[in-house]
């Protein structure tokens, strides 16, 4: 992995981390979480390599998930498994 490959999986594991932050003491299944990821998810955020303004409340709940199970580590992007293949529309048959 390069430099600029790990500095932009920081980033965007440090924005996951930075949306779930004040939720992650929070016990699994206490009554309100729900609604606090709900506030979230209705924010508009500025996503690190992203167009998109918006994160849904299931992803939020899977980077809660996520964190709970493996730390920070856990939350940087996993790469592809098909990295540098052509896309199958690309074919030429």
């Amino acid at each position: 992995m390069d430099d600029e490959t790990k500095k932009r999986s920081e980033e965007v594991a440090l924005f996951r981390y930075g949306l779930i932050a004040d939720l992650v003491r929070i016990e699994p299944g206490t009554k309100g979480l729900y609604r606090l990821l709900e506030v979230k998810a209705a924010e508009d955020y500025c996503i690190p390599g992203s167009t998109r303004t918006r994160v849904a409340e299931e992803t939020l709940r899977t980077w809660l998930r996520l964190y709970r199970r493996g730390g920070f580590e856990a939350l940087k992007p996993k790469p592809r498994k098909d990295a540098g293949d052509s896309p199958t529309w690309a074919s030429t048959c």
